[in-house]
């Protein structure tokens, strides 16, 4: 069974290969005669080729030059080992290049090449030189593409390929077609309609040999066709409907001849020469236009530069991919002090800024991994991200025009990708604890009126800026690259590998429960926490939450910062101390309970949030995360008890099911334990099984765990989490005891904001004063809607009727949702209030600007407090 044939893009990747290779060796030059170039043709024999070399080895033991002949007879010995490798000739062929190059630094470097052709070659070579022969690969090129030709006049029809300067004839055959003549009579036109029914047949005929000849597994097995004739022959057959529509998108050409036959198919190859020696130039001349065209009709389906084109790629979205076949860009694999894996991709003049290779954290040069052609990487990988790959030449104008103006790198997309809303993406998905989460990496600076990293970049310094692709191709490494545009400065982007991993929840708690998932926006990494979390080599935060341990606030921290990433969980006392542990940076996030869908919000952050600016300037949002509440009643199946010979015994407890109910009884059950939410969360269970019980409250319910933990009897009880049973080893009693199914806690994210040049826009106040945070560091986070959020808080004249409608209707006015309403007293006098109202949207957005405008007149404190759930998680 012969080999599957390899495709046009196949091929051209190919024979880009073998010019890169010809380039390369045509500039090497060694000492002496001791660089050998050898060919073997198809169907010749191997041992032929050693028997030769055999014999050169023997005749090179005569040079008198010591330093020639060691040389020469290393690079023979490295030939026959090379065939070795060998046990018969390849079907195209096998090309050797075995030898010594002298480098430009003047240092001697061994070279051993050996490699089957993209297709036969029939040259056999042996050459014992101080330079390489690579005119056979060089003949290779000049006759890649295989051309079909349809030779058709009166007499009869031509198939035929050309291949280089090798012709074929596939196929002929004649015809005896009717002349035109006056005669018939009456019969005339029967005659006329029999010739023309003859030369229809005669068309028809050629047309479903052309799919026999030039179509091959439902492929056109040639590069173009040329259409020949000595009458209207050709012209029927082009325009014919019988003509496969497939053949008719290859017609290069269609040319008038003298003659038929095989004298025909060669006055066709002549006068088709300039048209076929332009072929791949228009192709390439259609290919960039296609582009050029979806960037005009701003389809949104192209991207180019190598940050863009990386991403796309990654994504799967990438359908052609378009590269300068010259692209001198290197890509290089370093390791840093902390063993994490960085990709940069540089290009001559960038890498001579050694600042690139070194690390952040040691201040010392990272170690070089890895350095190839970034050309050669793409050529080996871009099967796996299903596109193809077009190389491209500067010679044509369009050409010239993608390489200068779009950097030499693009493609044309599956489906429109949204590349502002990617900037600084770096998207990890995990899974901990029946909880999953996703987190994105961005940053809104193009979407906002901020100009882009691309744009504003310069050719020196390095931008960063975070990419997934790395982790696709490399197991987690971190990247930096090139921004879009030719001049355009070093991209440095960052995947932390740890947290890449986190699908095993190693020796975390596991609890249950409906999955839900929320979806994060972030602030700009380049901030100084977001510096760190791209170098931090173990990718682990400190993490504050309101404890104790067992809590639902627990919960959340261990579902968004799982030990298994390396994260240090640091427990509470109150809600307070999450904000200074953050505020003063003595952890590096914080977690807060926020809301409950039953009971509403948590007063205590309501308080926190609303005097942020003058206790807690530093906090930040970066994000939410819901957790299904799921209460238990939780206690001991059995008792222990002291035994006789001085240890404890357990003796279980029989619960018997009520008589008339058959409902479980707990009637042993003397107190119960848990946070005073709980009880209203739960009072439809409470009243029916436990009102007989005296209710105590804890400041938490890990703390009622934690009491009924050191109640050996059995009579207590707690209202909990699964958590807290496994914390606590207690038993759980019953499960989902809450009244109302759906019971969510919303928790917010906390995090210091980000340390900026003061660049405060002083137009971003409605009051006039000054913005109270950078612009920079006002993005979104966004619900598990998707929609970007921000907290507002205000207050409003009381006295005036309808103030408070009037400030919220503005918001209406230019189509922005209002999610949730908070209140709170001001603290200012009695029965004054401020208001938080949760919105989607944030600052800068013109339609939340011009809201503002609109209701400053109308509120009695400025909008100031706006805190955008933004900035980084991880």
């Amino acid at each position: 069974m012969s080999a599957p044939q390899p495709n046009d893009a196949e091929k051209n990747i190919e024979i880009w290969k073998v010019k890169k290779l010809i380039k390369r060796l045509e500039a090497a030059r060694g000492n002496g005669t001791s660089m050998i170039s050898l060919i073997i043709p198809p169907k010749d024999q191997i041992s032929r080729a050693a028997k030769m070399l055999a014999e050169e080895f023997g005749t090179a033991s005569n040079i008198k030059s010591r330093v020639n002949r060691l040389s020469v007879l290393s690079a023979i010995t490295s030939t026959q080992q090379r065939l070795k490798l060998y046990s018969k000739v390849p079907p195209n062929g096998l090309v050797v290049y075995c030898g010594e190059i002298i480098t430009s630094e003047g240092k001697e470097r061994r070279i051993n090449i050996d490699f089957e052709p993209f297709k036969p070659i029939n040259t056999s070579l042996y050459l014992c030189d101080n330079k390489f022969h690579t005119e056979a690969l060089s003949e290779l090129l000049d006759s890649d593409q295989k051309f079909g030709f349809i030779i058709m006049d009166g007499n009869g029809a031509l198939f035929g390929t050309l291949s280089g300067n090798t012709r074929e004839v596939v196929q002929k055959f004649s015809v005896d077609l009717p002349k035109k003549h006056g005669r018939g009579g009456q019969s005339a036109l029967r005659f006329a309609r029999l010739r023309e029914e003859k030369r229809h047949n005669y068309v028809r005929k050629v047309a479903e040999l052309a799919v026999q000849n030039f179509i091959t597994n439902d492929k056109v097995n040639v590069s173009g066709l040329i259409l020949a004739g000595s009458a209207d022959f050709k012209n029927d057959l082009n325009q014919s409907d019988l003509f496969d529509n497939r053949l008719v998108v290859k017609v290069i050409k269609v040319v008038d001849v003298s003659y038929g036959g095989e004298n025909g198919f060669n006055q066709a190859i002549e006068l088709s020469a300039e048209t076929l020696s332009n072929v791949k130039f228009i192709q390439e001349k259609k290919l960039i236009n296609a582009y050029f065209d979806e960037i005009s009709q701003d389809t949104g389906k192209v991207c180019y530069g190598i940050e863009d084109t990386l991403k796309a790629l990654e994504l799967g979205a990438c359908e052609t991919l378009i590269v300068f076949e010259n692209l001198e860009i290197t890509r290089w694999t370093v390791k840093s002090s902390a063993g994490a894996e960085v990709i940069l991709h540089t290009n001559k003049q960038q890498e001579q800024n050694r600042e690139l290779f070194m690390d952040k954290e040691t201040g010392q040069e990272m170690e070089v991994v890895e350095q190839m052609p970034f050309l050669e990487w793409l050529a080996e990988k871009y099967q796996d991200f299903g596109a193809a790959l077009e190389f491209v030449s500067d010679r044509s104008s369009e050409g010239n025009q993608f390489v200068k103006g779009f950097g030499g790198i693009g493609a044309m997309l599956r489906y429109k990708v949204n590349f502002e809303q990617l900037q600084y993406d770096s998207e990890d998905e995990f899974y901990d604890s029946g909880m999953s989460i996703r987190l994105t990496l961005w940053s809104p600076r193009t979407a906002r009126g901020y100009p882009s990293r691309a744009t504003s970049s310069s050719s020196d310094g390095a931008s960063r800026e975070a990419s997934r692709l790395g982790r696709h191709s490399d197991g987690g490494s971190q990247h930096r690259g090139l921004s879009r545009g030719a001049n355009a400065r070093p991209v440095v982007s960052g995947s932390r590998k740890a947290c890449s991993d986190q699908v095993e929840t190693g020796n975390d708690i596991q609890t249950s429960g409906p999955t839900l998932s929320s979806s994060f926006r972030y602030d700009d990494p380049l901030d100084k926490m977001g510096e760190a979390i791209v170098e931090k080599s173990g990718c682990g935060f400190t993490v504050a939450f309101l404890g104790p341990k067992g809590s639902y606030c627990h919960q959340a921290a261990l579902q968004t910062y799982p030990a298994s990433a390396g994260h240090t969980l640091v427990p509470q006392p109150t809600i307070k101390g999450v904000f200074e542990a953050v505020q003063n940076a003595k952890v590096e996030r914080g977690v807060v309970p926020f809301e409950n869908s039953t009971n509403g919000s948590v007063i205590q952050t309501l308080d926190l949030f609303a005097d942020i600016k003058n206790e807690n300037p530093a906090i930040r949002v970066c994000g939410e995360a819901l957790v299904p509440v799921q209460h238990c009643l939780l206690g001991r199946s059995q008792t222990t008890t002291p035994a006789s010979n001085g240890g404890d015994s357990s003796i279980p407890l029989k619960r018997k099911a009520s008589p008339e109910t058959g409902d479980q009884d707990f009637s042993h059950i003397q107190r119960l334990y848990s946070h005073p939410q709980a009880w209203t969360q739960c009072t439809p269970f409470l009243t029916k099984h436990l009102s007989h019980a005296k209710r105590e409250d804890t400041t938490s319910t890990s703390q009622a765990a934690d009491l009924v933990s050191k109640d050996p009897t059995g009579k207590s009880a707690a209202i909990c989490s699964k958590l807290s049973a496994e914390l606590y080893n207690l038993d759980i009693l019953v499960e989902g005891i809450e009244e109302k199914e759906g019971n969510t806690t919303k928790f917010l994210l906390l995090r210091q904001a980000p340390e900026k040049p003061t660049t405060i826009s002083e137009s971003s106040s409605v009051l006039g004063a000054p913005n109270p945070y950078p612009s920079e560091t006002q993005s979104p986070t966004s619900d598990a809607g998707g929609s970007p959020k921000s907290l507002l808080t205000f207050t409003v004249p009381h006295s005036d009727p309808g103030a408070l409608g009037r400030a919220l209707g503005v918001f209406g006015t230019y189509g922005i949702n209002l999610t949730s309403m908070h209140t709170r007293p001001s603290g200012e006098r009695a029965w004054h209030y401020l208001f938080f109202i949760e919105l989607e949207g944030v600052r800068g957005d013109s339609r939340v600007e011009a809201a503002l405008v609109l209701g400053g007149p109308l509120v009695e404190q400025d909008f100031a407090t706006f805190i955008t759930f933004a900035d980084t998680i991880v």
